[in-house]
């Protein structure tokens, strides 16, 4: 088995749950192929260099993965009759030099997805505590104005 890298760019006329949908669908076509997807990484909608098929926008996602030599051409079969790829490229991991560097890119690869559910837990937690609007009216005192109101004829 062979380390691969695939970059997928989808259409983004796409809802979100529909993007989704079609990057599971490439992950299936994958496992199905007798592939062992190592980690995904999600890098979002981004501009495209130029439009392709007149989408100026692009939905990106890298998938890294191990496979049979022999089960990339159906893999890469299966991504050309898909409609909703604008486009997509392979990268093989042959050498020991560049095993190294993919086993680099799993990690880096894992540990951003790592933060990235974290995130929203200690964001989540905070909005839980917050006291509700008319209890904090209720214990905050009244500021009173010191300063004279300010009158049209002193404002000119």
């Amino acid at each position: 088995m062979r380390n691969y890298e695939n970059l997928v760019i989808v259409k983004p006329t796409l809802t979100a749950e529909e993007i989704q949908a079609n990057i599971a669908a490439i992950e299936e076509v994958i496992t199905s192929n007798g592939g062992e997807i190592a980690t995904t990484s999600s890098m979002g909608m981004r501009k495209l260099a130029y439009p392709i098929e007149k989408n100026e926008r692009g939905y990106f996602h890298v998938i890294y993965y191990s496979v049979a030599p022999a089960a990339i051409n159906e893999i890469e079969r299966r991504f050309r009759i898909n409609e909703e790829l604008l486009r997509f490229v392979t990268i093989k991991y042959d050498t020991n030099r560049e095993i190294k560097a993919w086993n680099h890119l799993v990690e880096k690869a894992q540990k951003a997805a790592a933060v990235k559910t974290e995130a929203p837990a200690a964001v989540e937690a905070p909005v839980a505590e917050e006291v509700p609007a008319t209890e904090a009216a209720v214990e905050t005192p009244a500021v009173e104005a010191t300063e004279a109101p300010v009158t049209e004829a002193a404002a000119e």
